[in-house]
C-alpha cells in the first residue's frame, strides 16, 4: 500500500475513531478498496463497464478501468471546473456537477456507480463479508457522496440504492436506503471554482436505525443526511462525508450487501468501517496484544 493510500486511510479511521470514542468503541473491520482491509473474509465486487460513463464497480481517477490515456471517469463524478478530473484534459468551468475535484487523491480507489439504466431492468449488486466475532454494539460508517444536475431534475425518482446487513445469516436489516427527493432549499458545497452546483433532486440516506452524517470538514454531525460533494479546499478537502448508523445484533460474520438501480447521475462510496465494543474476552486479548507491542518497542 502506497504512502498516500496509507495516509488517506489513516485520516478516515482517525476521524471515525474520534466520533466513536465516547461510545467506547474500537475498530472491528474495514474495506477501503486500497488494500487496507481488516477482518474482510470475502467480497463479491463486479466491474461493469457499459461505456459512455455507465459504470458499476471500483476505480480511481488515475487508473480508471475504461482505459488509457483518457481516464474515462464518468463526467458526473468529476468536478472539472478548475481541474480536468473526469477526462484528464482541460478544465470545464461550466461544469455544475461532480463529487471529486482538484484536491482529491487521484490514486484513491472508491466504489462508483453511474447511469445503471444500461443494465435495466437488472438490479446490480455487490457484497462484503466481515469477521465481527468478539464484539457487540456494532456500528457501520461509510463515506458517501453524490451531486445532481438539473438537466434531468437531478436524481431520478426511480433511484433505489440499498445497503443491507445480515449477521450469521439472520434477517436483513436496512443499513442505508438512498432515494431521491427535492432538497427543499439545501445547497450542496460549492464547485471548485466557487459556483453553485446544478441543483435538482438529491439523494437522502435513511435506514432502520437513525442515520447520522458526519461532515468531512470537522467530523461534526450535520442537520441532514443528504449526499454531497467533497469539500473543494481547506479541512477535509477531497474527502467524503461519513454516514453512520447502529447495527442490530452480534455474531461471527456480517454480510453487507449493496443493491442498486440508479437510472441517471452518479454516486460514490468509500471506506466501509465497522466499529464495536469488545466483549470481555476480546478486550483482554486487545490489552495483552498492546502490552506485547510496547514490550517489543
Amino acid at each position: 500500500m502506497s504512502r498516500s493510500f496509507g495516509l488517506l486511510t489513516a485520516f478516515v479511521v482517525l476521524a471515525i475513531a474520534a466520533a466513536e470514542s465516547a461510545r467506547g468503541q474500537v475498530l472491528v473491520a474495514r474495506e477501503d478498496f486500497d488494500g487496507g482491509d481488516l477482518n474482510l473474509i470475502s467480497s463479491m465486487v463486479p466491474a461493469l463497464d457499459g461505456g459512455g460513463g455507465d459504470w458499476f464497480g471500483v476505480g480511481n481517477r488515475n487508473a480508471w478501468p475504461q482505459g488509457f490515456p483518457n481516464p474515462g471517469v464518468p463526467f458526473s463524478i468529476g468536478d472539472d471546473t478548475v481541474f480536468g478530473y473526469s477526462n484528464g484534459g482541460d478544465p470545464f468551468p461550466a461544469d455544475t456537477e461532480g463529487i471529486y475535484g482538484q484536491n482529491s487523491n487521484l490514486d484513491n480507489n472508491y466504489f462508483a456507480m453511474s447511469d445503471t439504466r444500461k443494465w435495466a431492468p437488472d438490479e446490480l449488486s455487490a457484497s462484503w463479508t466481515f469477521d465481527i466475532s468478539g464484539f457487540t454494539d456494532l456500528r457501520l460508517n461509510l463515506g458517501m457522496g453524490g451531486v445532481s444536475n438539473d438537466s434531468f431534475d437531478g436524481y431520478s425518482l426511480d433511484t433505489e440504492i440499498m445497503f443491507t446487513a445480515r449477521i450469521d445469516g439472520g434477517a436483513a436489516q436496512i443499513v442505508f436506503a438512498l432515494s431521491a427527493l427535492d432538497p427543499n432549499g439545501f445547497l450542496t458545497r460549492l464547485m471548485d471554482n466557487g459556483n453553485q452546483s446544478g441543483g435538482g433532486r438529491l439523494l437522502e440516506a435513511l435506514g432502520d436505525n437513525a442515520v447520522t452524517k458526519l461532515l468531512a470538514e470537522s467530523g461534526s454531525p450535520a442537520d441532514n443526511t443528504l449526499l454531497d460533494k467533497t469539500p473543494p479546499s481547506g479541512a477535509g478537502a477531497g474527502m467524503l462525508d461519513i454516514f453512520a448508523t447502529d447495527l442490530n445484533g452480534a455474531g461471527s460474520t456480517l454480510v453487507l450487501t449493496l443493491t442498486a438501480n440508479m437510472p441517471f447521475e452518479a454516486m460514490v462510496f468509500d471506506n466501509i468501517v465497522i466499529s464495536g465494543v469488545p466483549e470481555p474476552a476480546t478486550l483482554s486479548l486487545l490489552v495483552l496484544g498492546g502490552l506485547a507491542l510496547v514490550r517489543r518497542r
